[in-house]
């Protein structure tokens, strides 16, 4: 109790003393863990869950260059509103499906097009409810070595949407980095929210790199992932994030 306690009022105090110089009202904190797959699926069917005015741009880093998809597995494990309360429960599981695009004016922004949530439609509008949102993990490590981790996660919803990941891998040294990235949504790209995102990352499967995925199993079916994972898709890079914040802040 002095622990959750402790992590509840630094956080708090430090929602409160975020600068308010960028004209942008906080609206949520959370410490996360995630698991993101970088795909290129086909062009043609990610255009289809574009907004108008908006064209994929996929990613020119060297680990996943070409991806247009990123499918982001995420263990919400404390979350709290602006004023430091429990989000809802405080926790929860969900998938997000993020595709990098550009408008006419070369802005260039992730665009949520669809996911799955037990929250249902969400903060974007665009998520599937999800009846069962579970993730599973272990670790096994000694002395001073990475060690290996193995993941589970399993999502459905009521409406035939299923994604399942089996995952299991050898970790390696994480790079830590603060990133802050706009999102927008395909159902209303005019809002934005932004994130101010503390992490650490590690990739295990990437272009041009070392491969330390010994399992790896994703399956996404019903009516708002088939077509994306239709057999054409192809898997350009696993990337284990052991620990995120994030701050949410809107215009």
């Amino acid at each position: 109790m002095t622990h959750r306690f402790c992590i509840v009022v630094c956080a708090t105090a430090w929602l409160a003393g975020a600068p308010s110089s960028s004209a942008q009202t906080v609206t949520e904190w959370s410490t996360e863990t995630r698991v993101a797959l970088s795909f290129h699926v086909n062009d043609t069917v990610l255009a289809r869950h574009l907004p108008a005015g908006w064209t994929s741009a996929p990613s020119t880093v060297a680990t996943n260059r070409g991806a247009n998809l990123t499918v982001t597995f995420v263990d919400r494990l404390f979350v709290i509103d602006a004023q430091g309360k429990p989000y809802r429960t405080g926790s929860s599981r969900y998938i997000v499906f993020g595709a990098p695009a550009k408008n006419a004016a070369g802005e260039t922004s992730t665009v949520i097009i669809t996911g799955i949530s037990p929250e249902g439609a969400g903060a974007y509008g665009v998520y599937v409810t999800a009846t069962t949102s579970r993730a599973e993990r272990a670790s096994r490590a000694k002395e001073e070595e990475g060690g290996r981790s193995e993941e589970r996660w399993k999502f459905a919803a009521a409406t035939g949407e299923k994604v399942e990941l089996e995952l299991a891998f050898r970790r390696g040294l994480p790079v830590k980095s603060h990133v802050t990235a706009k999102i927008r949504s395909a159902l209303r790209p005019e809002l934005t929210r932004t994130y101010a995102i503390d992490q650490v990352v590690d990739v295990v499967h990437g272009l041009s790199m070392p491969d330390r995925v010994d399992a790896l199993k994703f399956k996404a079916t019903g009516p708002a992932f088939a077509a994306l994972f239709d057999g054409r898709e192809k898997l350009l890079s696993v990337t284990s994030i052991p620990w995120y914040v994030r701050e949410v802040s809107v215009p």
